[in-house]
């Protein structure tokens, strides 16, 4: 890292690859004992993955997460599982108005969260589906292997929470 956040990369006049930064959460309910985990479908990105967005100027990377599950599902009675905070940086296309369609770094940082609603509403322009699943599935139906390793760490922190 150098400078103000920019990694020198080829990447705009100023030698720096441009960043964006986003926040979500693993999301997971417990229904008969078992674990299931929130997945939704991005229609703009044709890909299943968390609730996640950009933060906005002058917002927590914890309050962005909360604005963006709430627009991406409605849901609004969420516990935050202390100590579990994960970044994924990657490489990316932005779709953001500042940035769009150029070549970006992106750190998003995901939190876990637990749920006890049961209605979910998406709204069918951006997000067009969700499903809960089980361990297993949501893996299996996740886009990105860097996704599947998140699920993963959550699942195990989980475990490792409930052990202890």
């Amino acid at each position: 890292m150098t400078g103000q956040g920019k990694k020198m990369l080829s990447g705009n006049k100023r030698g720096y690859m441009d960043e964006e930064f986003s926040a979500g959460a693993i999301i997971f309910r417990c229904g008969n004992g078992k674990k299931e985990f929130l997945l939704i479908y991005s229609k703009r990105n044709n890909i299943w993955g968390f609730p996640k967005g950009h933060i906005e100027y002058g917002e927590g990377e914890k309050d962005a997460a909360l604005r963006e599950i709430r627009e991406e599902t409605g849901l609004t009675r969420l516990r935050f599982i202390s100590d579990f905070r994960e970044k994924d940086i990657y490489p990316a296309i932005s779709t953001s108005r500042k940035f769009i369609g150029r070549e970006i770094i992106k750190h998003s940082t995901y939190f876990l969260c637990e749920t006890d609603e049961e209605e979910v509403t998406v709204d069918g322009k951006e997000i067009s589906k969700f499903s809960w699943l089980p361990l297993s599935e949501a893996k299996a139906l996740l886009s990105f292997e860097s996704q599947k390793m998140l699920l993963e760490r959550a699942y195990s922190f989980l475990e490792n929470e409930n052990a202890g």
